[in-house]
Order: C-alpha cells, then sequence, then structure tokens
C-alpha cells in the first residue's frame, strides 16, 4: 500500500499555508498582468478573489481586496461592480462569523447613529442618480472599515496592509506601461499629455494616495517601526506621486521630505548630509539630461508666461484654478440656506459651465450634506476613532502630526471622499 506522504507532501502543503498568502498574490498579479492586454480577464480575476474571499482567513480576504483596488479601474463600470459584489461577499462573511456565530456584542448606539445619518441622506434634499448610490456605499464603506478596526483590530493590520497597499500602486504603475503597446489598454485609458496616472482613472487621484500612503509610511519610519522596504515605498511613492505633475503633491512631498531631513539629522547629521548630498547631485545630473522635461515640469508650477489681471487671477493660477470653483461652490452655498444647513443631496451633480465638482473636501461635504449632515458624519468617524484608540492603547508620538497635516492639506486641494464623475 502507498503512503499517504509519498502521493500528497503534507510538508509541501504546510509551506503553502503558511506563505498563501504571497503565493497567491503571485497568481493574481499574473491575472492582473493579463487584463493589461485581455478584457476577459476580469472574469477569471473576479472568481480568483472570490475563492480567496471565501476560503482564506478573515486577515488575508482584507489584504485581497486592498491590493486589488489600485487595479480596479481598468473598464471601471464592469470592475466597479464585481468589486462591490467582492466587497458585498466580505461584508456577508463578517456578519455571519462575528455577530451570528461568535455573538459578539452589537453597538446599537453606533448602529443607531449610522441609521439616522443614511435616512438623513435618502430624504429628498436633492436628486437622486448613480453617484447617490455610489456616495452612499463610500460612505457605509468607510463606517464599516472602521467598525472592524473597531471591534477585532487584529483584522484590519493597518501597518502591513498600507505597506501591501503602497506595494499594489508600484506595481500597478509598472503594468500601465504597457499602455504604450497595447491596444486593450489604451482604450480605456485616456492620457493626459506629460500626466501619469498608472491604471487609475485621474492623475490627481493617483497622486492623492501617493502623498497620504506616503506621509503615514513616514510615520512609522519616523517612530522607527519601519525598515527599508517601507523606505524603498516611501521612495516609490514620492516618484510616482510627482510623476502625477500635481501641485498639491508637490508641496505635500516637499514637507515630508523636509520632516524626513531634520529627523536625519536629529539622529545622524552626518550621514544625512551625505545622502542629501548624494540626491542632490543625482537630481542635478537628472535635471540636465532631461532639462526639456524638467522644463516643461517647472512651468506647470511656475506659471510660464502667465499674466495676472487680479489677485484671484494669481489665486487661480497657482490653484490651477480651483479657486474659481471654490467660490463658484461657496456662492451656492451661502446664497442658498437650505443648501448651507440641508446640502444639496448626496451625490449632487457639479455646477458651474465647467461641470466640475468643488476639487476641496469641505467644500464639497458642507454643499452635498449640509452644516447638519457634516457634524453627523464627522461626529460618527470621530466617535469610532475614539473607540479605536481606546481599545488598541497604542503608544501615539507626535511624528503622527505629518499624516494628519498631509491629509488635511490635500483636503484643500482634492475632494478624496467626495469625488465622483458627473453622471
Amino acid at each position: 500500500m502507498i503512503e499517504k506522504e509519498k502521493i500528497f507532501n503534507t510538508e509541501d502543503l504546510d509551506y503553502y499555508l503558511k506563505y498563501r498568502l504571497y503565493f497567491n498574490l503571485v497568481i493574481l498579479s499574473v491575472f492582473l498582468f493579463l487584463h493589461c492586454f485581455f478584457g476577459f480577464a476580469i472574469y477569471f480575476i473576479f472568481a480568483i478573489l472570490l475563492c480567496y474571499i471565501l476560503f482564506d482567513s478573515m486577515e488575508n480576504a482584507i489584504t485581497y481586496l486592498v491590493v486589488y483596488y489600485p487595479f480596479c479601474m481598468i473598464e471601471i463600470t464592469i470592475n466597479e461592480i464585481l468589486f462591490a459584489v467582492l466587497i458585498g461577499v466580505f461584508l456577508i462573511r463578517y456578519i455571519v462569523k462575528f455577530y451570528v456565530i461568535e455573538k459578539q456584542k452589537v453597538n446599537w448606539f453606533l448602529l443607531a447613529m449610522i441609521a439616522v445619518f443614511v435616512i438623513y441622506c435618502l430624504l429628498p434634499f436633492g436628486p437622486y442618480s448613480m453617484n447617490s448610490f455610489a456616495r452612499m456605499l463610500s460612505f457605509l464603506g468607510i463606517f464599516f472599515a472602521l467598525l472592524i478596526a473597531m471591534k477585532n483590530t487584529n483584522l484590519i493590520r493597518f501597518k502591513f496592509n498600507i505597506k501591501m497597499l503602497a506595494f499594489a500602486i508600484a506595481v500597478a504603475s509598472v503594468f500601465a506601461l504597457t499602455y504604450y503597446f497595447s491596444p486593450f489598454l489604451s482604450d480605456y485609458l485616456n492620457r493626459q499629455p506629460g500626466r501619469f496616472k498608472a491604471l487609475f482613472v485621474e492623475p490627481d487621484i493617483l497622486a492623492a494616495f501617493c502623498a497620504v500612503l506616503a506621509s503615514i509610511i513616514l510615520y512609522y519610519l519616523l517612530s522607527d517601526k519601519a525598515g527599508k522596504v517601507e523606505a524603498l515605498l516611501f521612495i516609490a511613492l514620492t516618484v510616482i506621486g510627482l510623476c502625477t505633475f500635481s501641485k498639491a503633491c508637490l508641496i505635500l512631498m516637499v514637507i515630508q521630505y523636509i520632516a524626513l531631513f531634520f529627523y536625519g539629522l536629529h539622529k545622524n547629521y552626518k550621514q544625512t548630509l551625505i545622502i542629501t548630498g548624494a540626491v542632490a547631485l543625482v537630481g542635478a545630473v537628472a535635471c540636465l539630461i532631461g532639462h526639456d522635461y524638467v522644463e516643461k515640469y517647472f512651468e506647470r508650477f511656475l506659471f510660464g508666461e502667465k499674466q495676472f489681471e487680479n489677485f484671484a487671477d494669481f489665486l487661480n493660477v497657482i490653484t490651477t484654478y480651483r479657486y474659481e470653483l471654490w467660490a463658484l461652490y461657496f456662492d451656492e452655498i451661502i446664497n442658498n440656506p437650505l443648501i448651507l444647513f440641508f446640502g444639496a443631496g448626496i451625490g449632487a451633480g457639479p455646477i458651474g459651465p465647467r461641470q466640475l465638482g468643488a476639487h476641496n473636501l469641505y467644500i464639497s461635504m458642507i454643499y452635498e450634506l449640509g452644516i447638519i449632515g457634516s457634524i453627523m458624519f464627522v461626529g460618527i468617524i470621530t466617535y469610532m476613532i475614539i473607540k479605536i484608540k481606546k481599545k488598541t492603547n497604542a503608544h501615539i508620538n507626535s511624528a503622527i502630526a505629518i499624516p494628519i497635516i498631509v491629509f488635511a492639506m490635500l483636503s484643500f486641494f482634492e475632494d478624496i471622499i467626495f469625488y465622483m464623475n458627473p453622471i
């Protein structure tokens, strides 16, 4: 009789189970690369992810969703639907596991706050559209992610998943280069000349991800909670972010590198000065070799030969005409008391001749939710963050100010949560 171990090597199985996350991500990456050439690959990707989410651990399921996000904007409509289905499957599995089988205690106060907010959002303050549905799903997604962190902190693996998301963006950026010889990908990615956007819909979205993720990784670096891998990812995010030609990203990256420079001076000033000198030398050589590209890059930030007729014109140019949008939305809010207090409705369409969003998180929040809805939204998130802080009892040092400042400043230039394509 042939021994079972000779037919099936249990040691190999144990090795796979131990490192299955990485094996599975390699398999997923192969199909994601194929998807850059063949549209039908999305259905194989969906089937693979569905199996991962159903049969792997809950912790790994979250990581699969995180890693897939930077790739889910090819054929964005079908990908958004399939991605929403995957999140829904995970949600059902989570509820069954923790609230049905393990019978965890339900926070009825939090649930009531969320229910009141949802009812508020569904009140007829404005017209409904697919944007309204997508916005509501994004709100619930934020609440659900914070709920997991609040109830089961071990599932989120925040630091690990931040690293995995940064790595996924780097891989997606490499895969995006297939655009230049892939007829399929070129059909779905409309390039803005000179601006890199990887596989994202807009360069500014990629820039926002790079700036925020880099700031979080920098927090871990300054807190001595990260190593060489995180440092390399921080540099990669910087390069990718700057290639988007985003002014906001450039400003935020400069702030982060200044903070890193002073931290380095405090820790080892000789090594820091040597590294800074080497980087400056490499940068100078790069500028000399690619001077045409550098010239075009800085023309975007130094306004070229633009003539300013007034101060508003100057503000428009330095904010890439966001000031014009801010003023437009601000006037709409102030001149309509109902919008000021109750909002124009979630997913409300853009206004003005250019039909663009406000490109400002704070203005967009007031415009869609009003003062009342904004207080409810921020209140729920604040309540959940306080609960997470109390449960984790994690030591937070002054370096946390860096991601907070980055997010707060970025919110002045981008809608972030409230960004939606007009429908």
